[in-house]
């Protein structure tokens, strides 16, 4: 996790603009907006292009200074973290259904995005997923619910030459046993009332389900996950 330092120059750079575009700014300016010295400005910029969260060019009028993607990813951490902190403890979301067999592809999938997961999650994810199957409306209102709540968001990248998308994520507890988290994929082949679980477990083998077996997950706010 980045130091205060860096993401609060970060913080500041982006009400700058520096998101979107090149932000122009000499150190003294940049030491102004922090209420920080000129001297410790400098530092924190540098800092921060080191660790390859800011873009710096010099120019005859100051800096052109532009956050990178692994600097936006940073301050969205923040900005998921305080949002969450921000939400009220709502009722229990509880969703219910029955495991079917997936398509075979979870396995592939989870392991081409197993370190962002890892990294997101807390966990090293077991190699598949967990399929489940909403079959009642009480259920797929929760999933509405549940969407509704903060998200952990796995940024895309590419991998051999292929472009994978964001992967949205949800903590969940299933059976009330095991520590997990619903995937949301932006390409899917499966239907809205498939959802795909996480786990550093088996969950089939540690819990001895078959298919049409009842599962329960319960979401876990993430101000709630420790």
């Amino acid at each position: 996790m980045i130091t205060p330092d860096i993401w609060f120059t970060l913080y500041s750079l982006a009400n700058k603009g520096a998101i979107h575009n090149k932000a122009v700014l000499t150190t003294s300016e940049l030491g102004e907006l922090m209420n920080v010295s000129q001297q410790t400005a400098s530092r924190r910029i540098a800092l921060c292009v080191e660790e390859g969260y800011l873009l710096r060019i010099h120019t005859a009028d100051g800096m052109l200074l532009q956050i990178t993607s692994s600097g936006r990813d940073e301050l969205l951490r923040v900005f998921s973290n305080l949002e969450a902190a921000f939400t009220p403890i709502p009722d229990d979301i509880i969703i219910e259904g029955r495991l079917v067999t997936g398509l075979g592809e979870g396995a592939y999938y989870v392991d081409v995005y197993a370190s962002k997961l890892r990294e997101a999650l807390g966990f090293k994810p077991h190699l598949g997923t967990l399929n489940v199957k909403v079959i009642d409306d009480d259920s797929r209102r929760a999933i509405g619910r549940m969407k509704n709540t903060p998200p952990l968001v796995v940024s895309g990248f590419r991998h051999k030459g292929r472009t994978f998308g964001d992967v949205i994520c949800y903590r969940v507890k299933v059976n009330n046993e095991i520590e997990a988290a619903v995937v949301m994929a932006q390409r899917t082949h499966h239907s809205e009332d498939i959802l795909e679980v996480v786990a550093p477990v088996d969950i089939r083998k540690t819990l001895n389900m078959e298919d049409n077996s009842k599962v329960t997950l319960t979401v876990i706010p993430l101000h709630m996950v420790t």
